[in-house]
């Protein structure tokens, strides 16, 4: 029997067989679970690719795991990453200063369960059709600020609004 190696402890039990079927140990003196000389699995750049593309094509999470044959807590942390990496500031043409003209809508949807409602804002330029402005939260006035706190400064200085006239609206600085 192997020593545990969170305490050198050599009380350890036998505690079943972990996903790819080797043998899982469990000390009794710190409780930690351990696999006695366990390798770990490099993710190939062929298979971060093909993640990728999956990814575009909306498939759940468990699918891609089984598909390219990845923990979901792996692929999870990898599309957390992925996420963080991604600018958070809307990228518009370039725009000359003049009458410009946008439309600010929200729509909601439910992020894991039904008591987690989610706001999206959005503002898109009534001319190129470009979503100009987003922010995901709340439909509160914070919120609504927030939206107008992400239009680039020409926006900001040049455009008309026009809203659905939720009093979220009605006083952004």
């Amino acid at each position: 029997m192997p020593n545990c190696p969170n305490c050198n402890s050599k009380d350890v039990v036998k505690n079943g067989f972990i996903h790819n079927g080797n043998q899982n140990h469990k000390c009794k003196a710190c409780g930690r679970q351990f696999v006695e000389a366990p390798r770990q699995k490099l993710i190939s750049e062929e298979t971060k690719a093909l993640i990728d593309k999956l990814l575009l094509e909306k498939i759940p999470l468990a699918g891609i795991a089984r598909v390219c044959d990845v923990s979901e807590t792996w692929l999870q942390n990898y599309v957390n990453r992925k996420y963080e990496a991604i600018p958070q500031q809307v990228n518009v043409s370039a725009k000359k200063k003049g009458r410009l003209t946008i439309q600010c809508d929200e729509m909601w949807s439910f992020v894991g369960n039904k008591g987690n409602k989610q706001w999206i804002w959005l503002a898109i330029d009534v001319d190129t059709r470009e979503i100009v402005g987003v922010h995901i939260g709340d439909r509160s006035a914070q919120g609504a600020q927030k939206l107008w706190n992400s239009l680039p400064s020409v926006y900001r200085q040049c455009a008309v609004a026009y809203t659905d006239f939720w009093n979220a609206y009605s006083n952004p600085k």
